[in-house]
This record gives C-alpha cells, sequence and structure tokens, in this order.
C-alpha cells in the first residue's frame, strides 16, 4: 500500500502490514501510563540535532529544553496485534516554521511539536510499528516502567553493560487533571524530509513542579543532549488514552 495515498480525516481507517506480518489500523489507538519530566538543555547542541526548518523552543536565552518521558503501554491497536510493552522517549520541544529566536516568543510565528530524537522500546513488533509507519527512532532496548504508590519508576538500560542510561523517578500526583482531546504534533527525521503525525491525548495528566522527580542520565547521553539535570517541571498520566494518525510530509514553506 501506498504511505503517502489519500488524506486521513478523523474518522476514516487505513490498514497497514508491516515487515513482521503485524496489520496495523490507522488511526492507531492505545492506551497508557506515562511519568516524565522536564530538563533545561543547551539550545546550541539542540539545533543541532534538529532537521532543517524545526527550531528547538527557547525557555530563556541560549537554553532550550528536552522531554523524558518512560511509557507504559497497556494495550495497542484495535485488537491483539501487540502485546504490552514498555517505551522511552527522549523528546525536543521544537517549533516549525518560525521566524524569530526570542524565548517562548517563536511559538506565535510557528507551529510547536516535539522532535522524537530516541524512542527505545521493548518489543521487535514495535520496533517495525514506529520505524515503519512514521520514522520514529525505535530500537530494541531492556527497559523497565514500574507503576506503584508512589509513582512510576523507568530504567533504561545503557550499551554494552555499561551501566543504566537512564533512572527516572517521577511521583504520583495527589490529584490528576482530566484532559480531552489535546492534540499535539511529533516530528520526526525519514528519508530526508520531515514527518509530522498528529496525536489525540485523553485521560488523567498532570503537569507541575518537579517535586518528587530524581533523574539520573548517564555522561554520553547529556552531553549528546547538552542536558542539565535539574527538571523544570513533571508530567504524569494514568489511563492515557491517544490517537495517532499516520505520518504527513511537511513543505518546505
Amino acid at each position: 500500500m501506498d504511505s503517502h495515498a489519500g488524506t486521513l480525516d478523523r474518522d476514516s481507517q487505513e490498514q497497514r502490514q508491516l515487515s513482521t506480518g503485524h496489520i496495523v489500523s490507522l488511526p492507531l489507538e492505545l492506551s497508557c501510563t506515562l511519568g516524565g519530566v522536564v530538563v533545561p538543555a543547551r539550545r546550541t547542541i539542540l539545533e543541532g540535532i534538529l532537521p532543517d526548518r524545526l527550531s528547538p523552543l527557547s525557555i530563556a536565552p541560549r537554553v532550550g529544553c528536552v522531554a523524558l518521558v518512560g511509557i507504559q503501554y497497556h494495550w495497542v491497536g484495535h485488537g491483539d496485534e501487540f502485546k504490552p510493552y514498555n517505551e522511552f522517549a527522549v523528546i525536543v520541544p521544537a517549533v516549525w516554521a518560525s521566524r524569530t529566536d526570542r524565548p517562548l516568543a517563536r511559538l506565535l510565528g510557528g507551529e510547536p511539536g516535539g522532535y522524537v530524537h530516541w524512542l527505545p522500546v521493548t518489543s521487535d513488533a514495535s520496533v517495525a510499528l514506529g520505524r515503519e509507519l512514521w520514522g520514529y527512532p525505535k530500537e530494541r532496548t531492556q527497559i523497565t516502567v514500574t507503576d506503584g504508590p508512589r509513582g512510576l519508576r523507568t530504567v533504561v538500560d545503557g550499551p554494552d553493560e555499561k551501566g543504566d542510561a537512564i533512572r527516572l523517578e517521577v511521583s504520583r500526583p495527589r490529584c490528576d487533571v482530566s484532559v480531552q482531546d489535546v492534540e499535539s504534533s511529533s516530528f520526526t527525521a525519514r528519508d530526508g524530509g520531515l514527518i509530522r503525525a498528529r496525536m489525540q491525548l485523553r485521560g488523567e495528566v498532570s503537569v507541575g513542579p518537579p517535586l518528587g522527580t530524581r533523574l539520573e542520565v548517564a555522561p554520553e547521553l547529556a552531553s549528546e543532549l547538552g542536558l542539565r539535570q535539574r527538571p523544570l517541571a513533571r508530567l504524569y498520566g494514568a489511563r492515557v488514552r491517544a490517537r495517532l494518525s499516520r505520518g504527513e510530509p511537511v513543505s518546505s514553506r
């Protein structure tokens, strides 16, 4: 099936077959629990990571940010095509086609979203799903995501048994805020172009100060992203449901 044929509206569906033999219905429906933090990072380093036409979201002069999120999927798809799996997302908040470098003002001149820099997962089927449909930089890695009474704890194994790449603990908030039909965009690079996918979220999500969070990032990864390992904000979502559309090429306007 031609991945660029037709336009997908809110209610229409299409089916795609992966190299693994899995049949996927789009938009993709999923349910998960997530916990993450937003940390400051050097904007000059983030600029070197992002493709053309994407600029890191500035939160202060020469300072951008990165979101680090542990995700425990309960189900993915409309049936039992995919077994539950864990994921860790490294996302650079960014703006497409902005014409200003002023902190936060760039939101007025472009489209905000998140550039997916790294997306390790715990199943081969999910690797194929992300890479073949959206170009997400997925790879198979050992990830432990534990949702306990105090919150969500995520551990991502490092390469070659050199210790953990990420250790993240996000405390469970006393009360969550229910969200309905919040839409966001993810960007990723594929075949030399930029791909955008729309995601609609609904469920119980809390965003607040980083109280009760703990973050340890391997020096190599911290240096690669220019991270400062002191979280700015915490996010936690329980029983979150999402609807992810197929990726569309972004014009180079």
